[in-house]
């Protein structure tokens, strides 16, 4: 299976702008989306353990990491990756004259363990036909997350 994208008019911000205002871009068509309910159903076929379990733990996961990641610290999720914390700031001539509300909402950042930087890397695309308006259920702005 590939992942389907269509092609979308959008500025041009390169070198060339002047000569090409505007551009056609490759933008993905978002699939169906695969419910929480739904995940943890195929994890307890596939695993014998109870959705109960899966719940539970994936549960306390997600507390545990976040209590982790308030503290500075980098969460490994073995194969599935590592998450951390990241923030910018405003700058100040002069180190005297921060003050801590200068600092930006963290962004959580998601590093790819091996088994999904692999899958990036096998990923296949299948060109759509342009005709279908709302398939991309998006704007065409960029709300991936940070992968790095």
């Amino acid at each position: 299976m590939a992942i389907k994208f269509k092609m979308v008019p959008r500025k041009n911000l390169g070198d060339d702008q002047k000569e090409h205002p505007e551009k056609q871009y490759a933008q993905m068509v978002c699939g169906d989306l695969v419910t929480f309910d739904e995940l943890i159903e195929e994890v307890t076929d596939s695993s014998g353990v109870s959705s109960a379990s899966v719940k539970a733990v994936l549960d306390r996961v997600n507390v545990v990491s976040i209590r982790h990641l308030r503290n500075g610290r980098r969460v490994n999720l073995g194969e599935l990756g590592n998450l951390r914390f990241s923030f910018g700031s405003d700058g100040v001539t002069d180190a005297k004259d921060f003050d801590v509300s200068m600092i930006r909402e963290p962004r959580v950042c998601f590093f790819p363990g091996k088994a999904l930087r692999i899958a990036k890397s096998r990923t296949n695309f299948e060109k759509v036909a342009s005709e279908d308006k709302n398939e991309g259920g998006g704007s065409g702005e960029d709300d991936r997350p940070v992968i790095e």
